[in-house]
């Protein structure tokens, strides 16, 4: 493709971005809405477009309907959540009547339900309407699409495209935006630090540092790709100050952004219980963290190979428990059950250096033997 007609669309960009009113350096604040609360809502739409398997432009429309919307307007934070999703909804009515080819509009009832915003589907409805008013809607029902900074990235790579083609370059740039480049540019368009960018100043400094990636593949096309990055900056009149400005500020969210995706999850996890459950649960600050090692050793005489037990009475019993199952079977279990299951008493003297005693009040009363291990790194059961 030719050049000059790719030129003639980035000039109709550039005419058209001024439309914008909240972005570029002359976007006034917003007022009562922190910057935090609009990014935030920035994400829950991006997150609604990831939902419903939207095209980017829709997202990129419905923030530029926001922050329209809120440079105009006067707006209260409790009220912010039903501008964000009204405005999504606005955004796919306008790219259907631009493109025509989304496969259906999402429903009013979904979007207040996916998205829990305190609002109804009529408030939603309500609220899109006024956002349609205040927007440049040229007396339309439904206002065209807005200029967004992914309008002017896929001009400038298709300008890049094309003049490299040209040139003969190889490999040359892709024509048109990558899956990981429309990834970063909403990352970047849902920081309200680019607020005070150009849409136009924003696409270029994206642009630039994927052309420096790929001259870091490709040295010998270091020259040209940063000369397509030139030309582009001096036909949208962007200043090397404020070009450097923007380019450093991309350069920071998105290193910030990778960096949060490398660093693991160290929350600890907290378990929250009432004192009902509390006094349920079996006693556990008296167990082991680990268990003993056990050493095995070998026996020369395989004949004569017996189960090696230790010299403890809890030994003693357990083989009394072998040659007399139908006996002892039910009796044991139902004393561990009885001390698992009961609850610690205390004791006049404390109950440190004694162990734990356990009482059932529906169990009969019963004496039981202590029970001493003669393995000094085992707690003794009492």
């Amino acid at each position: 493709m030719e050049v000059h007609p790719l030129l003639g669309q980035l000039d109709s960009l550039l005419s058209g971005e001024t439309a914008v009113g909240g972005r570029g350096p002359s976007a006034p604040p917003s007022s009562g809405i922190s910057p935090g609360m609009r990014d935030g809502s920035a994400h829950v739409l991006r997150c609604l477009k990831v939902w419903y398997d939207l095209p980017s432009d829709v997202f990129h429309t419905a923030v530029a309907n926001i922050d329209t919307f809120l440079a105009k307007m006067k707006a209260q934070p409790k009220h912010l959540s039903c501008i964000a999703v009204s405005s999504f909804h606005l955004a796919c009515s306008q790219y259907q009547e631009a493109r025509g080819d989304l496969s259906v509009v999402p429903e009013p009832t979904d979007l207040v339900s996916i998205s829990q915003s305190r609002c109804s589907a009529s408030d939603l409805l309500r609220m899109e309407a006024i956002l349609a008013s205040k927007l440049d809607n040229k007396q339309q029902s439904v206002p065209p699409l807005p200029v967004t900074p992914l309008s002017f990235l896929r001009i400038m790579m298709a300008v890049s495209r094309a003049a490299a083609t040209r040139l003969e370059i190889s490999p040359a740039p892709a024509a048109s935006p990558l899956p990981h480049l429309l990834h970063q540019l909403e990352i970047l368009v849902c920081d309200s630090s680019t607020l005070k960018f150009r849409p136009c100043e924003l696409a270029l400094a994206l642009l630039c540092t994927e052309f420096q990636l790929q001259c870091g593949e490709n040295p010998s096309n270091t020259t040209a790709l940063m000369g397509f990055v030139s030309e582009l900056q001096k036909y949208c009149n962007i200043q090397n100050s404020e070009f450097m400005t923007v380019l450093t500020e991309v350069v920071a969210i998105l290193e910030k952004y990778n960096g949060e995706g490398q660093v693991p999850h160290r929350q600890r996890l907290v378990w929250k219980l009432s004192n009902r459950t509390l006094r349920h649960l079996r006693p556990t600050d008296r167990l082991r963290p680990t268990l003993p090692k056990i050493c095995e050793e070998s026996v020369s005489n395989k004949n004569d190979m017996s189960r090696l037990r230790s010299a403890s009475e809890c030994s003693l019993e357990s083989e009394l428990s072998d040659s007399d199952l139908s006996y002892k079977a039910g009796g044991s279990d139902s004393e561990s059950d009885v001390e698992m299951e009961g609850f610690p008493v205390n004791r006049p003297g404390g109950n440190a250096g004694l162990g734990w005693t356990y009482s059932d009040p529906s169990a009969k009363p019963f004496n039981s033997t202590l029970i001493h291990s003669s393995n000094p790194s085992i707690p003794s059961c009492s």
